[in-house]
């Protein structure tokens, strides 16, 4: 019988350089004790701190952290949306009174109203939320959605106001 003599990477030993079994000695004991950060220990505090003045580090980190405002994105968001919803519907029923009419009802007047108020604090969370990491595509949205409703009611407000005292 002939024995192949062929041999492929399985069959061959393990061989490694003496600079790579350093590394991998290295990597092991790094790995058997780790290192502590120094200045981990410095913020968390403790017994073993070094310094006496932990609070102020802790207070001082807490303060340079970017504040979270997500809910206020997703509120501004959800604002608009229901905003721009009413002032549609108070503007369509504004027409339809307007047409068989001389009167608006209180209820077309209270929806505008609840549109207005709506729009308004959306756009204001939408401005508070902007400055976060968290939720800016959703605040920009709600500031987007809440602008159109704000910016009518104020000219309709503005230009009933001229026309009254016009009049008068």
């Amino acid at each position: 019988m002939k024995q192949d003599t062929r041999t492929t990477t399985f069959n061959q030993p393990n061989r490694t350089t003496p600079a790579q079994a350093n590394r991998t000695v290295s990597s092991k004991s790094r790995a058997a004790s780790p290192q502590v950060n120094r200045a981990a220990t410095n913020k968390v505090g403790g017994a073993d701190s070094p310094s006496g003045n932990t609070s102020k580090t802790t207070k001082a980190a807490m303060k340079n952290q970017p504040k979270d405002r997500l809910g206020q994105a997703v509120v501004s968001l959800i604002f608009g949306i229901f905003g721009i919803l009413f002032f549609i519907v108070g503007m369509l029923k504004l027409g339809f009174d307007s047409q068989y009419s001389y009167m608006t009802s209180p209820g077309t007047m209270a929806t505008i109203f609840f549109a207005f108020i709506l729009s308004v604090v959306g756009f204001i969370l939408g401005i508070i939320a902007r400055k976060s990491s968290k939720g800016r595509g959703m605040a920009i949205a709600g500031i987007t959605l809440t602008t159109l409703p704000v910016v009518v009611m104020i000219l309709i407000i503005g230009g009933g106001l001229v026309v009254n005292y016009m009049w008068w």
